[in-house]
């Protein structure tokens, strides 16, 4: 039973699901009111999805999301210095940054029902860096990130590479991100089981995946 559980994983994204966005550092950065960032956020995320699925780039993705946010957000003059000086502080120190209070704890519950814990994420390669940097050192088995390995969600390709370092299976893995149209399709495609993190209620009435307001929440509900 125990070797069948070890077969198991738990995946997340990192972005709005391990790591949240400071609104106060994005605020600072563009001049604005940590509010207004916040209030901007979830019209940032569907427009920046609208985009995806009208044939932009996943590979811009980064610069379509900032520009969305410094717009709605209320930035005035020149649109691209603004997503300009948040990628240079990005670069600094990733504007992701915030963790959610009982993550950690989560993770542990996580692994003490059979779960191996991962992370897949469309990133920029310092993933590790960053998690050292916000506390969680040491916290996943495995980091895939796409500018590592070259491969982007929702590629599933992306999600079977964690799966397989991982020794898992994809049927009772799971999978845990913050987009519907990349991290629910994506990993599902790769035959795993889909969530979808919602902590702001942008997601209100979706029910292609089950929607939870935190990793933490997740978990509980995995528990027999």
């Amino acid at each position: 039973m125990l070797a069948a559980m070890s077969r198991r994983a738990l995946l997340l994204d990192a972005g709005n699901t391990i790591v949240f966005l400071d609104h106060g550092a994005v605020a600072d950065v563009l001049g604005l009111d940590p509010g207004a960032v916040a209030a901007a956020e979830p019209v940032a995320k569907r427009r920046y999805e609208a985009a995806l699925r009208e044939g932009g780039s996943h590979a811009n993705g980064w610069r379509i999301f900032a520009g969305e946010l410094a717009r709605e957000a209320g930035a005035e003059g020149d649109l691209e210095a603004a997503v300009d000086a948040l990628w240079a502080e990005h670069q600094r120190f990733n504007l992701w940054r915030r963790v959610q209070d009982g993550f950690v704890d989560a993770l542990d519950r996580a692994r003490d029902l059979g779960f191996r814990i991962g992370v897949v994420s469309n990133s920029e390669g310092k993933l590790p860096e960053l998690f050292e940097a916000v506390g969680l050192e040491g916290a996943f088995e495995v980091i895939v990130d796409s500018a590592i390995v070259g491969v982007r969600k929702p590629d599933p390709a992306i999600f079977a590479m964690a799966l397989q370092e991982l020794d898992c299976d994809a049927g009772p893995s799971w999978y845990a991100g913050d987009l519907p149209d990349v991290d629910v399709v994506g990993s599902r495609a790769a035959g795993l089981n889909a969530a979808l993190i919602d902590p702001l209620d942008h997601y209100r009435g979706y029910e292609d995946a089950p929607r939870f307001d935190s990793v933490a929440a997740l978990v509980t509900s995995l528990a027999p």
